[in-house]
């Protein structure tokens, strides 16, 4: 038999982890199989607003020294408590994939022979144009842009330094160079 004691939802609970840190609050979730605790906490010990926010904490019931049931709430035998509502899989995983691309596209962005300021510049050519138009192109020891397949930025990547074939082109990547500086400053 298990120490860890059975929560029903509503109950106020406190624990106190190994690392001697107490929470205490109301129980919104609890998992007996993987022995966590989810609780709706208080945010803040101060007045005004800051009373009507709380913040979700998960604990690890397997780290508590100490589990204390404040207050319990008893449920009638013919109340079945609410089932939550299910989670909307495929926006999560959306956020996921959303997440998953920006850290590649930063993973993308670095290089080891480019300054910083090369690296922003990189990562908001590819916000402006996408992954498949911008890449590093290393020229000797230096490292250039290459936008839209015809125009290249080379270090230390300023408005002067942009060339390219394509007149309309080479004009636009300018641009966007410029206002790029022009942020920076």
């Amino acid at each position: 038999m298990s120490m860890i004691p059975c929560f029903t939802l509503g109950s106020i609970v406190r624990c106190k982890t190994c690392f001697n840190e107490i929470f205490s609050g109301e129980v919104l979730a609890f998992d007996l199989g993987v022995k966590m605790l989810m609780m709706r906490c208080p945010a803040s010990k101060g007045g005004g607003d800051e009373q009507t926010r709380s913040k979700l904490i998960i604990v690890n019931l397997s780290m508590c020294r100490d589990i204390e049931i404040v207050k319990e709430v008893l449920l009638p035998l013919n109340d079945v408590p609410a089932t939550p509502e299910r989670l909307d899989l495929q926006m999560l995983q959306e956020r996921l994939r959303h997440a998953t691309d920006q850290r590649s596209a930063y993973c993308r962005s670095y290089h080891l022979n480019v300054s910083p300021f090369g690296q922003a510049l990189y990562r908001m050519l590819v916000k402006q144009f996408g992954n498949n138009l911008v890449m590093w192109q290393e020229q000797g020891d230096k490292v250039a842009i290459r936008v839209i397949h015809d125009v290249i930025i080379k270090p230390p990547y300023a408005v002067e330094d942009v060339e390219g074939t394509t007149k309309k082109s080479l004009m636009y990547v300018r641009s966007v160079v410029e206002s790029f500086h022009n942020k920076q400053e």
